[in-house]
């Protein structure tokens, strides 16, 4: 693989399905920041040549027998400001960014991966579905906070009955991963339980059944030589503007 062929993942959902993805293979400790676009090509080479994120399947599992660690870069294009956000993932074993890259533990607590407001975590399994942990992804405690204070002041509103769709459908756009899935379903029955409480007409509240769960994505073929075009051709058209 080139450097100049690693995807920009654009989406927030597909993002997060590949950082668990790699958590869940292996490569727990990491760190994140970002790059801007006039640095972005140069910053996929050197990091392709000091931490060998650009290795094939065969390479990584060579250096796996070896003892050694392998690395993987993610890169995500989700404030679209001209940076890119990026991810280096490091395995178990002999590696060189242990000793250059402040890494962090994914699955420490105060050192958690985040997305936004959500971060991956482990979390026990349910014992009808084998017991043991699973990787998951949910809202930080203060976003969860937030939504809850939101649809608790949004139930005593003098506009609540105008307005409780449109905060239906927001909540409704969070992943569906399962601990998200778990905490919308709190949160319809807080609102459900506040409406009740504030005397509101049932008919308008109108909750869908569920958070659907979010469904598999494929890799969207979007490489950084192509992100870097784009964004060339946006500044090029906002100078013409000017």
């Amino acid at each position: 693989m080139r450097p100049t062929t690693f995807l920009v993942i654009r989406y927030k959902t597909l993002l997060m399905q590949r950082l668990l993805d790699s958590v869940r293979h292996g490569y727990c400790h990491y760190t994140a920041a970002q790059v801007p676009a006039e640095k972005a090509l140069a910053f996929c080479q050197k990091f392709a040549e000091r931490y060998e994120v650009a290795l094939n399947r065969d390479q990584r599992a060579y250096r796996k027998r070896l003892g050694k660690g392998n690395a993987r870069l993610i890169l995500a294009d989700l404030a679209k400001n001209g940076t890119l956000h990026w991810f280096l993932l490091v395995s178990d074993g002999d590696h060189p960014a242990r000793q250059m890259e402040p890494l962090r533990d994914a699955l420490e607590s105060s050192t958690r991966i985040r997305v936004d407001d959500y971060e991956l975590l482990r979390l026990p399994r349910d014992r009808n579905h084998g017991g043991g942990v699973r990787l998951t992804w949910r809202m930080t405690n203060q976003r969860f906070d937030t939504w809850r204070a939101a649809v608790r002041q949004l139930a005593r509103s003098p506009r609540a009955e105008q307005e409780v769709q449109a905060v239906i459908q927001s909540l409704f756009k969070t992943p569906g991963f399962g601990a998200t899935r778990v905490q919308v379903g709190k949160l319809v029955a807080t609102l459900a339980r506040e409406w009740e409480r504030a005397g509101r007409d049932p008919a308008a509240l109108i909750l869908p059944a569920a958070l659907p769960y979010v469904r598999r994505v494929a890799d969207d073929d979007y490489t950084v030589i192509d992100w870097f075009k784009d964004q060339e051709e946006m500044k090029h058209g906002q100078s013409e503007a000017a």
